[in-house]
C-alpha cells in the first residue's frame, strides 16, 4: 500500500497549502519601490539584520480499520477449577449468560465452550449455542472436574491443538477467550509467547483476550491460596486493556462489556505528540472530513460520529524536524 500512503501524503501537502494559502517554505519577493525603500533601511541601519530560516516539516499518516461485523463468534472459557474458585462459579455462570444476550443482538450464530487449567487432566463440556437455554448456560462452569493445576495458557494451547479443539473451533470465526483464575499462571509459557501464538493462530480472524483475576493494587490481601495474576495482567496489557477484577462483587456485568464485541472507535491518538494543529486533515475512505476535533490533553482525534465496519480512517498532520 505504499502508493497509497504516498498518494495521500500528496493530497495532504495540497489540502494544507490550500489551507495555509501558501506553500511550505515562504518565497521572500521584493519588486519596484518596495525595493528601493528597503536598500535605503538596509544602509541606513547600523545594527545586523538576521532573518531566520522556516523550520523543516515532515508529513505524519496515523490511521485505523474499523473492525468488521461479526458472523460467527466462538468464546472459549478457560476456567480455574481448583478448591479455591468453587464459590466463583455462579458468578461466572451469570457473566457468561448476560455475554450471550449481547452477542444475540449481534449475530445468533455463536457457540461457547469450557475447559479447565490442567494440561494433565484437561476436561471440556459444550458447545453451548443459540438452542442452549439458559439453565444450560448456568450449569455449565459445575460440570467441569475439580483439579490441581492452574495452567491457563497450557490448557488453551493443549486444547485447540487437540481432537475435542478442532471441534469446537471454527476456522471462519471470530475468537473470544476468557481466562479466569484466583492464581497466577504456572505453565512455562510466558506471556509475550502465548501472545504471539494467539496472534499467528487467529491472524485471519478478529480475536481478543479477557484475563479475569486477582489484580497488583499494592493490597497485602493475598495468600497462597489467591495469587496476583501477574502474567495474565501482563497478557492483558500486551491486548492493550485492563484484566477484570476478580474480587469486584459484579465483575459480571464488567466482564460482559469488556470485549471487541461491544466496542467500536470513534477516536485516534497521534502516534507524534507534537502535531501542527493547523495542519490536522481527517479522511475516511480517502475523502476529507470536518466533523472532528482535536484534544491536545490527550493528543487525540474525536469523532463526530462512529464509521461504518470497514470504513479506513486516516489522520495527515506536519510534525517539525528535529
Amino acid at each position: 500500500m505504499f502508493w497509497v500512503k504516498k498518494a495521500l501524503r500528496k493530497s495532504h501537502r495540497r489540502r494544507r497549502r490550500k489551507i495555509n494559502g501558501s506553500p511550505i517554505q515562504n518565497n521572500y519577493v521584493l519588486k519596484g519601490s518596495s525595493l528601493i525603500c528597503f536598500l535605503f533601511l538596509l544602509l541606513g541601519c547600523q545594527s545586523d539584520i538576521t532573518i531566520a530560516e522556516q523550520r523543516q516539516t515532515h508529513v505524519v499518516i496515523d490511521s485505523f480499520v474499523q473492525a468488521a461485523s461479526i458472523e460467527k463468534l466462538d468464546v472459549l472459557v478457560t476456567l480455574d477449577t481448583s478448591g479455591s474458585m468453587s464459590d466463583n462459579y455462579d458468578e461466572v455462570a451469570d457473566g457468561m449468560d448476560i455475554l450471550r444476550r449481547d452477542i444475540e443482538s449481534i449475530t445468533s450464530d455463536y457457540q461457547f465452550g469450557y475447559i479447565t487449567m490442567d494440561p494433565t487432566n484437561l476436561s471440556y463440556t459444550g458447545p453451548y449455542d443459540s438452542s442452549s437455554s439458559a439453565i444450560d448456560m448456568l450449569m455449565a462452569p459445575s460440570l467441569l472436574p475439580m483439579t490441581s493445576l492452574e495452567e491457563g495458557f497450557g490448557a488453551t494451547y493443549s486444547f485447540l491443538n487437540s481432537e475435542e479443539g478442532y471441534g469446537f473451533r471454527r476456522t471462519d470465526a471470530d475468537f473470544l477467550l476468557f481466562l479466569i483464575s484466583d492464581e497466577d499462571e504456572q505453565s512455562a509459557i510466558t506471556a509475550t509467547l502465548f501472545y504471539d501464538w494467539m496472534e499467528e493462530e487467529f491472524e485471519d480472524v478478529q480475536h481478543d483476550v479477557v484475563c479475569v483475576v486477582n489484580p497488583d493494587d499494592g493490597s497485602e490481601q493475598f495468600d497462597w491460596q489467591n495469587e496476583i495474576g501477574y502474567k495474565y495482567i501482563e497478557l492483558s496489557d500486551l491486548y492493550g486493556k485492563e484484566p477484570v477484577d476478580l474480587q469486584v462483587e459484579d465483575w459480571s456485568v464488567w466482564l460482559s462489556e469488556s470485549s471487541y464485541l461491544v466496542v467500536e472507535r470513534d477516536s485516534i491518538q497521534l502516534s507524534d505528540a507534537s502535531p501542527i494543529v493547523e495542519s490536522i486533515v481527517v479522511y475516511i475512505n480517502n475523502d476529507i472530513t470536518e466533523n472532528w476535533v482535536y484534544k491536545a490533553d490527550s493528543n487525540t482525534v474525536y469523532l463526530g460520529f462512529v464509521p461504518d465496519s470497514g470504513d479506513l480512517v486516516e489522520v495527515g498532520y506536519d510534525v517539525y524536524e528535529n
